[in-house]
């Protein structure tokens, strides 16, 4: 099992940045993993919302589900993959700062057969992948307040 922890400081107030990660239609912006996520429950998100994506893996493109296990706004989103190829888990943190918003994001993973081989470079690639794609949505949130 890995855990991967990265966090960001977003000129944004913390409402502005939860909706924005909350709001799947965003995430292939910002997630450079992401092909695309849509919710396969009915609106409002909430906890036991169901969402799919497609994403770009080391051992290509593959399906997620994924149902929400947590939905505080403004400060705290958390989900659980339900279906893929590595079971995670995902948790969204957002909490006021002196000049808007800290927002942080840990994924566990847990892989299983072949892939426990594998686990440091499947580590090493969410912890990259993640860092940047938190500075991108910061990149978004910011020049969409000016």
């Amino acid at each position: 099992m890995f855990t991967i922890t990265e966090s960001v400081s977003i000129a944004r107030a913390p409402e502005d940045v939860f909706d924005f990660f909350t709001d799947g239609r965003n995430r292939p912006q910002w997630d450079p993993t992401v092909v695309f996520e849509r919710l396969t429950s009915p609106e409002p998100v909430g906890v036991g919302t169901t969402i799919h994506s497609r994403m770009r893996t080391l051992a290509g493109e593959s399906d997620f589900h994924w149902r929400v296990t947590e939905f505080d706004r403004p400060t705290r989103l958390a989900m659980v993959s339900t279906a893929g190829i590595l079971a995670t888990s995902v948790l969204f943190a957002f909490s006021a700062a002196d000049e808007g918003c800290h927002a942080r994001a840990t994924i566990d993973g847990r892989p299983a057969g072949m892939l426990r081989f594998v686990e440091p470079m499947i580590g090493e690639s969410v912890r990259s992948t993640l860092a940047t794609g938190l500075l991108r949505a910061k990149a978004m949130l910011e020049r969409r307040a000016d």
